[in-house]
């Protein structure tokens, strides 16, 4: 009888187990500002999606997350309700469109003005989506303050490889993205420490580079470039497989390290599951030491 008592504990623990992550992910720090950009695909894709991202913010304990593909306003906000008082939750709009988003934790973050877009006038070359800018200051250990401005984006996807001068080319709306974009910082941002992170959709090691204007321009870093330059198996969007995910930043000079967050590690189930479930991209982070 005990025998078949325990056995049914372990199956009831298992099936519970399922339905969130393994163990805790090892990411944020009280030393430094995290932030991550995540496309979590068609929020919410599933039932049980609020639960798995719910768990999975939580164990990661970012500063900022800059989000893609928001469908649902009503799960959104849920999921920043559900994330306890100390964080927000913002999105461009309350269609059931896949909006732009940010989720902060006010602990040490100071929003110093709610998120805007920019560049709405070239929004076809954004593929409808204007970058959406954040504009705050993280408090450090020692109650200093340091601004930064955040702009999320999430670029056209698709396309053939073929970079072409047309204006529904795909990969010349990434292109003329990149154009506008940089300009508008160039001349908008030019004090400030920027951090442009998002769904790219294009890869940083393309022959026909649509990100050939920042990879020149030394005020420019893509802080992921050793991850798209690495090995497969870190990159952000495994099905293709591709890295799409990029952290770019501009007038830094704040030490940075930055690494693909590969949450399928910690479901049981793997990618698979994570696929299923969650997203087809994996979130990228960065932890800037501000001191």
């Amino acid at each position: 009888m005990a025998k078949h008592f325990y056995f049914f504990i372990v199956l009831f623990l298992l099936s519970c187990s399922e339905e969130h992550p393994m163990t805790e992910v090892q990411f944020g720090s009280d030393a430094t500002l995290d932030i991550i950009t995540w496309n979590i695909e068609n929020f919410p894709k599933e039932a049980t999606t609020l639960e798995y991202v719910q768990d999975l913010i939580l164990s990661l304990n970012p500063d900022i997350i800059a989000l893609q593909e928001i469908s649902s306003l009503a799960s959104f906000s849920l999921l920043a309700n559900n994330l306890g008082d100390d964080w927000v939750g913002y999105r461009y709009s309350d269609s059931n469109w896949g909006e732009l988003a940010y989720l902060v934790n006010l602990s040490r973050i100071n929003i110093i003005e709610e998120p805007y877009t920019i560049l709405n006038d070239y929004e076809h070359y954004f593929a409808y989506r204007p970058p959406y800018v954040l504009n705050m200051e993280f408090l450090d250990e020692d109650g200093t303050s340091n601004a930064f401005k955040i702009i999320d984006v999430h670029f056209k996807c698709c396309g053939d490889g073929n970079l072409e001068n047309d204006y529904w080319d795909e990969e010349y709306r990434r292109l003329q993205a990149n154009y506008y974009l940089k300009q508008d910082i160039d001349e908008n941002f030019t004090n400030n420490t920027v951090i442009i992170l998002g769904d790219f959709n294009d890869e940083l090691i393309d022959s026909s580079n649509v990100f050939f204007n920042f990879i020149t321009d030394p005020d420019y870093e893509f802080s992921d470039m050793h991850i798209a330059e690495g090995t497969s198996s870190n990159w952000s969007f495994p099905n293709w497989p591709s890295h799409l995910d990029h952290i770019l930043l501009y007038n830094n000079s704040y030490s940075t390290s930055t690494q693909t967050l590969r949450l399928d590690d910690y479901i049981i189930g793997g990618w698979g599951k994570y696929d299923n479930y969650i997203s087809d991209h994996r979130p990228v982070g960065i932890s800037i030491s501000v001191n």
